[in-house]
């Protein structure tokens, strides 16, 4: 006001960041606390994959969807585990991480998927750990807490952003060499198994 500047949200270096918030330091950890898992031990191409929140029917349900549909699962856990154990098969949360995220909200991100995809397989549901990733720099944070040789799901790069996804997933592949991807959405041949699935089921 009155011509002062305005003032920069303090926990990011991006004047143009479009989120506006301020971030203390923090530093979050998964050490001793996840290592998330997914066995290979379903009939992976027998299902039918809906989105989660948009209707229908399915066999399983992933998250490759807007935050809207997928934050009340955060804020109200019973809710959300209401609706995962009637869908019985999902895939963990995928809340939304962009490349000019800054790494604490990074961190926050991860954490808390990794956090649902606990609680849920403790109450029995089939949690299959996504993977994400934004700039370089997160590929390390966005890999903790996934245990090696799981089955993860992960949705295809948007038009115009392939090399900085195929950077991203050939970081993954080699830190986690998991036992199988479920790829969701535009297909580019890189995993040493993947099954290769629409984001939007047809049949």
């Amino acid at each position: 006001m009155n011509g002062a500047p305005e003032k920069r949200p303090t926990g990011t270096s991006r004047s143009s960041y479009r989120f506006k918030v301020g971030l203390p330091p923090v530093e979050l950890s998964f050490h001793h606390q996840f290592a998330v898992f997914c066995p290979d031990a379903l009939p992976w191409q027998a299902y039918r994959w809906g989105r989660f929140g948009s209707g229908g029917t399915a066999d399983a349900r992933h998250c490759f969807v807007d935050d809207w549909r997928l934050e009340h699962l955060w804020r109200r856990f019973g809710q959300g585990l209401a609706k995962v154990l009637d869908a019985g098969i999902v895939t963990a949360p995928d809340f939304t991480i962009d490349h000019d995220f800054p790494l604490e909200l990074v961190q926050y991100q991860i954490w808390r998927s990794r956090v649902l995809t606990t609680y849920w397989q403790e109450y029995g549901v089939f949690v299959i750990p996504v993977l994400q990733w934004g700039c370089p720099d997160s590929f390390p944070i966005c890999a903790q807490g996934i245990r090696p040789g799981s089955v993860v799901a992960v949705r295809g790069p948007q038009r115009g952003t392939e090399c900085a996804w195929l950077d991203g997933a050939r970081y993954m592949q080699e830190a986690l060499q998991p036992s199988l991807v479920l790829h969701f959405g535009n297909k580019l041949e890189l995993w040493d198994r993947a099954l290769y699935l629409p984001l939007r089921t047809t049949r």
